[in-house]
């Protein structure tokens, strides 16, 4: 095998010497003469011997080209010839960076424009199995012993994080012997760049370990990355995880496959986050879509155009389709256009959709082409559920005025819809209420309730835990001392602290103290962007405090900071609304999977005049949302973590199809059978990388995956999950070789570019035979010129050196050569002379002498 084959041709050059040799054959005539006779007589008697001699001389040369021709071919290969004098095995261990950050273009290299050019194909994945498949040609082409391990970077990752880590279960190829045709790497180079945010220290833990426990001649590590500035600008971990493989004994290399690409001339933007802001989620209702685009170059991008869609997953939507990317109704929205982003710094976008329909619906937004397109798009899901019942319990007076505020805030009649149905209940309802009672309604307000039995926290509790929301407006006919024991922080945490005796601060307004915003305000939505000037004419005359005075500590707590308060206390409150001295006033803390919004004062009138201010409608609407959409499903999940649909025996049967995402139709479709007795069918993409499953590649994109399911009635219907990316690998800057040289010291480490694999150190024992080929040619030349000193004539010098001294027979061989040659006798005996007469010929001088 060569590694240039259009210069095998040149083996044509061989023929050159025997060539001429043929034509020196016949440059002579044959000529009758006499004196010949003797000659030919001596020669017959040594002809054997001087054809071997030019024989040897001729092999000799054809052997000097042939080397010559195989040397400029770059003739590699001869695994047997080099093994049988003692060639070595080289075990060659890559770990290969498959992050998303991989995906990065890297087909024009310096591009100054803003916008990349359109995709070619050439990412900087594709440049790193080039690369592997290069050495492994070169590998195959070699003269000695090669054995090779491949790891991706990702696939390390989740094997490295389960129980039984090992590194021939990480690996894609594991100590695999090269063979001749390299198809080894088949299954390798169908491979592309995962989905994941991959740290590559628990690949080169892995490898390391595989290195000091194979035995082999020599080892070489590869580290085949894009070397951008999250992994590599703070690089001590990485040089503790190359000091085992270097004290093993491996020699390591680095392979750059983005070097081409310059470091802040190729803009890339990402969608970093996607969400639906905290609502009610009712059909019929709008939502408000939050959008945050994040700019990794370090110059300004404007007038960025973000395109929006809406996709419907509706009663007419009961199979997945895989023939299409997905199954629900595409509506566009209008494009959402960003003027201004600076370099490095992000900016949120917000949005509205409306949709009419019940059911889990998909939203989804996308940038324009740039560096990296897989950050350009992103997906969340909205659960959009019919009008839900709300529980008023006012305890106060038997007006229930507090009741009257909150239900005429959550539903103000005509055409305006909250999408809460709002049931006054008087407070008897408590006293036997149960969990399934309270189970009916999506949210529960609780207004100055003066006791609280055992059994109504019981119930309250476990209402909570499940993901209910409660709301507490605490007014003067509460009893501090039935709380504090039932449902005070230090009884269970459904208030988040002990309440202590009321403060009477007058009914003068200038002696009220202000009320202002918390330091969790941004909850609050329009509240936070007015300012504490909007409490202008609200005046808080008495509220409840906490029990403890208002410690360094307790506002830390109520800030959701670390401190040393008491560890049955939540540790999540935070403060919406405070005084002046920070006092909370209003607080939001979760509780199990609900939420819990504690207002200290009463709505009655008597404690403050705050229910006939406009914010005070503002404020609950969104304390509504907040505890609305505490209960409500996660509106995405990250691509590696696990999918889950859930598939109660009462509902549905066991069997479902999922389909994953995909760039181009069709869809792969996976069906799945629930465990006996389970309420749900779960997928964990780390248990497929284990399992080398088919579908994880797909599984692992982000978009939208479809969950069918069939109920008992035989009726099937689609669940849309969004898949989103870990964000994290968008940010493209790149640290160069020299740093990563100098901060990896004292470790000796060598660069690549991805065309380098054959260069010196790459291929192990293809410089050895080429060595070897090298002196056999100067051998043969040695060889070539001793027998042609050795088959040709020479005269010897005289004794005195006065010139040339003829001896007994180089006189003979002179008197015969200048005998003067009879005339031809007519043209008709003029024949060429034979191969025969002309060796006789030539060596008729020095038998004649001889013979004499």
């Amino acid at each position: 095998m060569f590694l240039y084959p259009v210069l095998s041709i040149g083996f044509a050059f061989v023929a050159v010497p025997l060539l001429v040799h043929l034509i020196n054959l016949l440059r002579h005539r044959r000529t009758k003469w006499a004196a010949m006779d003797f000659l030919l007589a001596s020669y017959r008697k040594q002809r054997r011997w001087i054809v071997l001699r030019q024989l040897l001389l001729l092999l000799s040369r054809l052997a000097v080209a042939a080397l010559l021709i195989a040397l400029l071919a770059g003739l590699v290969g001869g695994r047997q010839w080099i093994a049988a004098i003692g060639g070595q095995t080289t075990h060659h261990v890559i770990v290969l960076d498959d992050s998303y950050s991989m995906q990065q273009s890297v087909s024009r290299a310096g591009n100054n424009d803003d916008e990349t050019s359109e995709a070619s194909g050439n990412t900087a994945y594709d440049r790193a199995l080039a690369s592997v498949a290069a050495l492994v040609k070169r590998l195959a082409a070699d003269g000695n012993n090669h054995t090779l391990t491949v790891m991706r970077a990702s696939r390390a990752a989740m094997v490295a994080s389960g129980e039984n880590a090992s590194a021939d279960v990480a690996a894609d190829l594991s100590a695999q012997t090269v063979t001749q045709d390299g198809r080894q790497i088949d299954r390798l180079m169908a491979t592309r760049a995962s989905s994941l945010r991959t740290d590559l220290v628990p690949a080169i833990d892995l490898a390391s370990d595989l290195i000091a426990a194979t035995t082999a001649d020599s080892q070489t590590l590869y580290v085949v990355s894009d070397f951008t500035q999250r992994d590599w600008a703070s690089p001590r971990r990485l040089a503790e995880a190359l000091e085992s493989a270097d004290q093993a004994g491996a020699d390591i290399r680095m392979i750059d496959c983005a070097s081409n690409r310059g470091d802040t001339t190729n803009r890339n933007l990402a969608i970093t986050d996607l969400t639906p802001s905290p609502d009610v989620w009712v059909a019929g209702v709008p939502v408000v879509v939050n959008v945050t685009v994040k700019n990794y170059s370090q110059r300004e991008a404007t007038n960025v155009a973000l395109s929006a869609s809406v996709i419907t997953y509706g009663d007419d939507v009961q199979t997945a389709d895989p023939t299409v990317t997905v199954s629900g109704e595409v509506q566009n929205l209008p494009v959402i256009l960003i003027d201004s982003i600076p370099g490095g710094q992000q900016l949120t976008k917000s949005f509205q959709i409306f949709v009419n329909e019940v059911g889990t619906h998909v939203v989804k937004v996308e940038l324009p082409s740039d560096a990296l397109e897989i950050d350009n798009s992103r997906v969340c899901t909205i659960p959009l559920a019919d009008a839900q019942r709300v529980l008023v319990i006012d305890g106060g007076d038997a007006d229930a005025i507090g009741a009257y505020h909150v239900a005429s805030v959550l539903d103000p009649g005509s055409q305006v819809r909250i999408g809460a149905i709002p049931e006054v209940q008087p407070v008897t309802m408590l006293r036997d209420v149960t969990v399934e009672q309270l189970a009916r309604y999506r949210a529960v307000y609780l207004i100055d309730v003066p006791q609280l039995s055992r059994r109504a926290v019981d119930s309250l509790t476990q209402y909570v835990e499940n993901g209910g929301g409660l709301g507490w407006f605490l007014g003067q006919n509460v009893d501090a001392e039935n709380y504090n024991q039932l449902v005070g922080g230090e009884a269970g945490g459904l208030l988040p602290f002990n309440i202590a005796p009321t403060l009477n601060f007058g009914t003068d307004s200038e002696e009220s103290p202000k009320l202002v915003l918390g330091d969790d305000a941004q909850l609050l939505g329009p509240i936070a962007s007015a300012g504490n000037g909007i409490f202008g004419l609200v005046n808080i005359r008495q509220q409840w405090v906490p029990a403890v005075p208002a410690s360094e500590e307790l506002r830390n707590e109520l800030r959701g900071e670390d401190n040393e308060a008491d560890e049955n206390q939540p540790s999540n409150v935070r403060t919406l609304l405070a005084r002046e001295d920070e006092t909370p006033v209003a607080t939001l803390h979760s509780f199990g999977r609900g939420r819990v919004v504690t207002v200290a004062t009463g709505l009655d009138g008597s404690w403050n005049n705050w229910p006939g201010d406009p914010t005070f409608v503002v404020f609950l609407l969104q304390s509504n949302a907040m505890l609305f959409s505490g209960a409500a499903p996660p509106t995405s999940r990250l691509v590696d973590s696990v999918a889950s649909v859930e598939v109660p025996g009462e509902s549905y049967l066991p069997s479902v199809v999922l389909l994953p995402p995909a760039k181009e139709p069709p869809r792969l479709e996976i069906e799945l059978e629930a465990e006996a007795n389970a309420n749900s069918i779960e997928i964990s993409p780390r248990e497929l990388i284990v399992a080398d499953q088919a579908g994880l590649d797909e599984l692992l994109m982000p978009g939208t995956i479809e969950w069918q399911r069939t109920g008992v009635d035989g009726q099937t219907m689609v669940l849309p999950v969004a898949s989103v990316l870990n964000v994290g690998e968008s940010d493209l800057a790149r640290v160069s070789n020299a740093e990563v040289i100098r901060d990896l010291l004292p470790l000796e480490v060598e660069f690549l570019s991805p065309g380098d694999w054959g260069e010196p150190g790459g291929g192990g024992g293809m410089s050895t035979f080429l060595l070897i080929l090298l002196a056999l040619l100067a051998l043969m030349l040695a060889v070539e010129q001793a027998l042609a000193a050795w088959a040709s004539y020479h005269v010897r010098p005289t004794a005195d050196g006065a010139g040339p001294r003829r001896t007994g027979r180089a006189r003979r061989e002179t008197s015969v050569s200048e005998m003067p040659r009879p005339a031809p006798r007519g043209r008709s005996r003029k024949r060429t002379v034979s191969a025969e007469n002309r060796h006789e010929h030539e060596a008729g001088s020095t038998s004649a002498g001889a013979s004499r």
